[in-house]
């Protein structure tokens, strides 16, 4: 492991390296929130959720994912996640979870999971569900649709008649067009993330965040989507995870809460035991960053505190 700034670097399984962030300044931790982020994004915009979450006993890890960050290694990489990446960061995020194990034994493990990251976490429950104590869904959905499909066809074309790491404009337009209509208010392309001016001034800034991503990358993503819902995957999912979905009720990619409630509906018909869902009126899609944040961050360690068994 590389040492770098207040993070480190790890070997994916494949030697690839992977950028972990990393706040410990806990004085007797009660657990470990284990962070994945959205997509066009870093972790490192999860400093503050991730220094009130020390304050409030946990310690926090969050890598940038492959293709993103100081992952991705050049402004050039962003949204180039190599062939199979979305499986790949499924077992980046198991690799810093034995590393979480062995370096805090004996303390839980919940991991809290925004948008992309989010879907990452839907298929890592279904795989390493039974050594997690909790997990947040923020930002997330059922996606099932006949777009997930469609999309995945003009990716694998446009992977083909180019190559993996062309920048698809294409699936950028169809992806997110639609997603700030209802916001004319702002002149920003990015007013569907958040209500706050400020955060979306300091995202458009931010030159790791906001970049057109790839073919390659649509097509690995949307290809694991249409594997997330298959009845006999879901049932792997332990029963006795307990799982917390949170979003906006202004946030497009949960269709305003429509495929928020579809995803909460989902968990509950598996008999999962402990299944909680809350909608935040008049936030959109990055709640973390939205006016009135405090209040989400406030949910999130209640609900933890409330669920979790926690070193107290």
């Amino acid at each position: 492991m590389g040492k770098i700034s207040d993070g480190f670097f790890v070997k994916g399984k494949d030697g690839k390296e992977i950028f972990v962030y990393c706040w410990d300044e806990v004085k007797e931790p009660k657990g470990v929130v284990q962070i994945f982020h959205g997509m066009a994004e870093h972790a490192g915009r999860y400093k503050e959720f991730a220094k009130y979450l020390n304050n409030e006993g946990f310690i926090v890890y969050a890598d940038d994912h492959r293709g993103h960050g100081k992952t991705a290694g050049s402004i050039e990489n962003l949204g180039c996640i190599g062939e199979d990446g979305f499986n790949k960061i499924v077992e980046d995020e198991a690799v810093i979870k034995n590393l979480i194990q062995e370096k805090h034994k004996g303390l839980p493990i919940i991991v809290f999971a925004h948008s992309f990251g989010s879907f990452i976490a839907q298929e890592y429950i279904m795989r390493y569900g039974n050594e997690l104590a909790g997990i947040i869904l923020c930002g997330s959905a059922a996606r099932t649709g006949l777009d997930v499909y469609a999309g995945k066809t003009i990716a694998y074309m446009e992977k083909i008649l180019f190559n993996d790491n062309k920048k698809s404009k294409l699936l950028d337009f169809l992806s997110f067009y639609n997603y700030n209509k209802k916001f004319k208010e702002s002149e920003s392309n990015f007013a569907w993330l958040t209500s706050d001016d400020q955060e979306i001034k300091k995202y458009q800034e931010d030159p790791l965040c906001g970049t057109v991503f790839t073919a390659g990358f649509y097509y690995y993503f949307l290809k694991g989507l249409t594997k997330l819902y298959h009845a006999d995957r879901l049932n792997r999912i332990p029963k006795e995870l307990p799982i917390f979905i949170i979003a906006g009720e202004e946030d497009p990619v949960g269709n305003y809460g429509t495929l928020v409630k579809k995803l909460y509906k989902n968990y509950v018909n598996l008999k999962i035991e402990k299944v909680d869902l809350k909608l935040y009126q008049d936030k959109r899609h990055e709640i973390l960053n939205e006016i009135g944040k405090e209040e989400v961050f406030y949910d999130v360690v209640s609900w933890i505190e409330k669920n979790v068994e926690t070193n107290f």
